[in-house]
């Protein structure tokens, strides 16, 4: 064997009968690679943040649709109801609140005098919402209980908000307010029973909104809330107009905005009319 290969055999030797505590720690490569969190990985990009905590709380999903997006007022209108439904992000409640266009109104007081029934006394409240209907998954009463927060209102809470015009004792206030809301419950307007949220497979929810024949005109809201041990977590509003269309639409524009044309249209018509039944009574 020549020298420079026993040197070559004797440095092998060596390093084979090394002890591998002497080679020095082992350094892995991070989990999701020497370029950090893969993609879709879920794990923080802050390094002070730990993995198991987000850099963000995030909002709870909730859709919500109508199966129209209008309510349209015709001559043969009768009332209709209007499908709402939509998904959230389990668990939680629902809660629908239909909220028409505010405006002011006026409480006539009838009293029998001799005989006669007259208009004794008049209120007038502003910020009266035209429409106010209420649906929910469970209870109201529970809800509310739970402290499901102040935007949720019940009728009679929200009736406490409507601002009186003019001064008047406070046990009067209260006659002319029940009556506001009795003269409203005759005509449809505010609903006295809750409405039923059905939810299906504890993520989809529906509910029918019911429409009477005299709805007023404007831009109703109607605001879906979920709740989560009565608290909101998430609130969805969309814009449902409520409006004539048709003949009945033309002939409201021209009864607003030609007041005088269309009294002497109502008149001539009015004679035509019943000139017309008389000849037709007179030949039977």
């Amino acid at each position: 064997m020549s020298p420079w290969g026993a040197i070559a055999a004797l440095l092998t030797g060596l390093l084979l009968a090394m002890p591998l505590a002497a080679q020095g720690p082992r350094i892995e490569p991070p989990a999701g690679g020497i370029f950090g969190p893969l993609p879709g990985s879920g794990q923080a990009t802050d390094p002070t943040v730990p993995p198991s905590v987000p850099n963000q709380i995030e909002t709870p999903e909730l859709i919500v649709d109508l199966a129209r997006p209008r309510v349209s007022i015709t001559s043969a209108f009768q009332g209709e109801s209007i499908l709402l439904f939509g998904m959230f992000d389990p668990p939680g409640e629902i809660v629908v609140v239909v909220v028409g266009p505010p405006a002011r109104e006026t409480v006539l007081r009838k009293q029998r005098v001799l005989g006669l029934w007259l208009n004794t006394g008049r209120q007038a409240f502003d910020d009266v919402p035209a429409y106010y209907f209420i649906a929910a998954s469970q209870p109201l009463q529970r809800l509310l209980a739970r402290s499901a927060g102040g935007e949720i209102l019940s009728l009679e809470d929200r009736m406490q908000s409507v601002r009186s015009v003019g001064q008047r004792e406070h046990e009067d206030l209260i006659k002319f307010r029940l009556g506001l809301v009795e003269v409203k419950r005759r005509e449809g307007l505010y609903p006295a029973a809750i409405g039923q949220v059905t939810i299906q497979a504890n993520r989809l929810f529906r509910v029918e909104l019911p429409f009477p024949s005299r709805l007023p005109e404007g831009i109703y809201e109607v605001r879906t809330y979920l709740l989560r041990e009565g608290k909101i977590v998430a609130a969805v509003s969309r814009p449902l107009p409520v409006g004539k269309v048709g003949f009945s639409a033309q002939l409201a524009g021209w009864a607003d905005h030609e007041g005088p044309l269309y009294g002497v249209g109502a008149i001539l018509m009015a004679l035509l009319v019943g000139w017309v039944g008389g000849a037709v009574m007179r030949r039977v």
